[in-house]
């Protein structure tokens, strides 16, 4: 039976193609798919099927018949014969196996036999028969092939197309039959005239000591003689037998002295892999093997193609599963490959292997073997080994080897996986990203009770403090029961207070007032928050009364629009039929300045009794209601008292920022500072206000008729009030100019 490629048995339509079985029975040989069963074969196969193998290409098919015939078939009409051969054998193979896409090779047991079919010739391996009466037959039947002793064969394995076969015989004797490829072929080919061929006839020649192989290598040239070198080069590659090597390395050696430019890293490369395939191959002790000291019998028959198809990483990993770790590690330090895949592979395959050992023992001995290559210890994954140790359920060793890990994620992931939580959390506090340390405590929450976590975490204040800030972002319940455990008070009474600021809205519920009360008795239960107690108990006092002037319905601060922005001293300013916004909530000052708006002086002056607010800042806050009402007469009362507490600045900017300039105008030319004066009417593009000019507007009409009169003119905002105020000589005269414009936002 075989089995075809579902993808060769259909080249119109890859993605419906079916699995197909050959069948070989005694009548004919049937293919059968999911749907059909067809008859097939080549009308020459006379005699029923009795082996069959497919090629790796999966293009050819070699049909043992009963009659001893190998019959070779095309995959895509079986029904046509590409090439046979008659075995004169009558006994079906045991195994059969291609090799490449040019020979079949089939074995026997009983009686031992390997043979190797080509086209239209065969190659015959036979069990060696030291007596005389055998040697005679073997030398009678010579016509039919070469035939070399052998002994009981089995085929091990069919490599890739266009490499080798190998087989191994009873003795355990391994042989290794590679393809002739052209270099080959052309250096040893009875006969040959190629330039490899010339080159070893040189050089055997030159070994002779021998005049000739100077002729040979004058008649070859330059030119020819490089070509040479390279076709040696590639048939020692090719070669398997040792002696073969060296014969046709030496003879490339001898021709690259002849070759003008040749790269000579290619001759190192070629035969550091060589020595390499011969350390591998090797089935047998036989001491050194091409100067590598190959402490282990791999017995792995590799050919030259095979290696560089399966990369020297692959190789070694290869040796590792064969559990082959000398030799992988001499293979990797002699290549400078990394060696820490080969020493993590021991390792663990010790480990496995050792189970009666104590782990004591066993922990030196992984330890001695790994620090003895310094540059592999360094980058081996002891986390890697400590795992397999842990689920073999030697706990111990698992922890040991885990100190020696130098990742900290490593030893992070293995501790939370074994349970050793507090470890975990160590080994990430000292790790270099709070990654780690989020991860321990994530699992924490996932697997244990709150409480064993919040004990835990008293004697990490690294952790501790991430877990508070994460619990800040995402966890506010689960932060105070935190801070309720561990008995922190102050930062239970922060964490309320922190709360009631950002669910401060228009209305605050009762209970937010009692929270705040109990957070101001917590601050009472620690040493050094008197203030932070006493701001608490404020702020609850001051919420309270807020919510009495609310209830009473006079009180509501400005709204957010509520800044002039009118034209002239007339405007009373934008926000007209904006509803004001709660009082509940602000700060005292905007308390104060709410209630001095509404007229409620009394209420005013018991906030800046019951919270000590400066006389000062009292003052600045009348000041500033007064200019927002836009109440300009009794804003003048107020600069006029005995001890102002501000200067006339204060005044000035607070007039502007209302936008009454000629309010401004006449506290600027009060101050009896020039330069100031000055800096505020640039400033503010206001009249400069000289005492000459006032002193003549006084001794024509009175100061105040002047103010009065200019009152009238500016509360008009006209043309003509400004034609009026520029026709009175006293009015120009007190302005100090001729004219007057209160066009714009009442600029002069």
């Amino acid at each position: 039976m075989a089995v075809l490629d579902p993808v060769l048995t259909s080249a119109d339509d890859v993605g419906t193609a079916q699995v197909a079985v050959l069948l070989g029975t005694e009548a004919a040989l049937l293919r059968v798919d999911g749907e059909t069963v067809q008859r097939v074969g080549a009308p020459e196969m006379a005699t029923a099927v009795q082996c069959m193998a497919v090629s790796a290409s999966g293009k050819l098919l070699a049909c043992f018949t009963a009659d001893g015939q190998l019959h070779v078939l095309l995959t895509s009409d079986l029904t046509r014969r590409i090439s046979h051969y008659d075995t004169q054998l009558v006994l079906p193979p045991d195994d059969m196996a291609w090799c490449g896409e040019d020979a079949v090779l089939l074995s026997w047991q009983d009686p031992p036999a390997l043979m190797l079919v080509g086209p239209g010739d065969a190659i015959k391996y036979s069990l060696g028969v030291e007596d005389e009466e055998d040697e005679e037959e073997e030398e009678e039947e010579g016509d039919e092939g070469d035939v070399k002793p052998f002994g009981s064969a089995a085929i091990r394995s069919a490599p890739a197309p266009a490499s080798a076969l190998h087989a191994e015989s009873a003795q355990g004797r391994l042989i290794l039959i590679p393809e002739c490829d052209g270099p080959t072929v052309s250096a040893f080919a009875l006969a040959s005239t190629a330039p490899p061929a010339l080159l070893l006839e040189a050089f055997d020649l030159f070994e002779r000591r021998s005049a000739k192989a100077d002729e040979h290598v004058r008649a070859m040239g330059v030119g020819v003689m490089g070509a040479a070198v390279h076709a040696c080069m590639d048939a020692a590659a090719h070669e398997v037998d040792l002696d073969g090597q060296k014969r046709l390395l030496s003879a490339a050696a001898f021709g690259r002295a002849f070759c003008r430019k040749f790269p000579r890293d290619r001759m190192m490369s070629l035969c550091k892999d060589l020595r390499v395939l011969n350390a591998v191959r090797r089935a047998e002790e036989d001491g050194l093997t091409n100067g590598m000291r190959a402490m282990e019998m791999a017995g792995m028959p590799l050919t030259y193609s095979q290696y560089k198809e399966l990369s020297p990483a692959r190789l070694i990993a290869r040796l590792c599963s064969s559990h082959h770790h000398l030799l992988a590690l001499r293979v990797a330090t002699f290549l400078s490959l990394r060696t820490e895949s080969v020493l993590e592979h021991w390792a663990i395959s010790k480990i496995l292997s050792a189970s009666q050992t104590p782990d004591e023992v066993l922990y030196d001995t992984i330890i001695k073997q790994v620090d003895t290559d310094k540059r592999g210890s360094l980058a081996v994954s002891f986390a890697a080994i400590a795992t397999v140790a842990f689920h073999t359920g030697r706990h111990e060793l698992a922890t040991r080897l885990l100190e020696r890990e130098v990742h900290t994620g490593r030893q992070v992931r293995l501790l939370l996986e074994m349970g050793a939580f507090e470890a975990a959390l160590w080994k990430a506090e000292a790790g270099p990203d709070a990654d780690f340390v989020f991860q321990v405590l994530f699992q924490l929450l996932d697997k244990a009770p709150e409480e064993q976590v919040f004990e835990m975490l008293k004697s990490h204040p690294t952790a501790r403090s991430l877990f508070i800030s994460y619990c800040k972002k995402s966890d506010i319940p689960l932060l105070m029961r935190f801070y309720e455990r561990c008995s922190m008070h102050q930062c239970v009474a922060e964490q309320i207070v922190q709360q009631a600021a950002q669910e401060a809205g228009s209305v605050w519920p009762q209970e937010r007032v009692r929270e705040l009360e109990a957070a101001a008795e917590l601050f009472t239960r620690t040493r050094d928050n008197g203030f932070q107690a006493k701001a608490v108990e404020d702020s609850v006092k001051l919420l309270r009364i807020q919510q009495q002037l609310e209830a009473a319905g006079t009180v509501q601060l400005p709204p957010p629009t509520a800044t002039a922005t009118g034209v002239g001293e007339g405007s009373q300013g934008g926000g007209e039929g904006e509803e004001g916004r709660s009082v509940v909530g602000a700060s005292v000052n905007e308390t104060i300045a709410a209630c001095l708006a509404a007229g409620n002086n009394r209420d005013a002056q018991k906030l800046k009794s019951d919270f000590k607010v400066p006389e000062r800042r009292y003052y600045w806050l009348r000041l500033q209601s007064l200019a927002r009402s836009r109440d300009w007469e009794g804003l003048d009362k107020l600069s006029k008292e005995r001890r102002p507490l501000v200067g006339l600045r204060a005044f000035v900017e607070a007039c502007v920022e209302q936008g009454a300039l000629l309010e401004a105008a006449k506290y600027v030319g009060r101050i009896g500072d020039a330069a100031d004066r000055e800096e505020l009417s640039r400033r503010f593009n206001l009249p400069d206000m000289s005492s000459e000019a006032a002193a003549a507007a006084a001794a024509a009409r009175g100061e105040g008729a002047i103010l009065g009169t200019l009152r009238s003119f500016a509360a008009a905002g006209s043309a003509a009030g400004a034609a009026a105020v520029a026709a009175n000589p006293a009015a120009s005269s007190f302005f100090g100019f001729g004219s007057l414009s209160f066009t714009g936002r009442g600029e002069g």
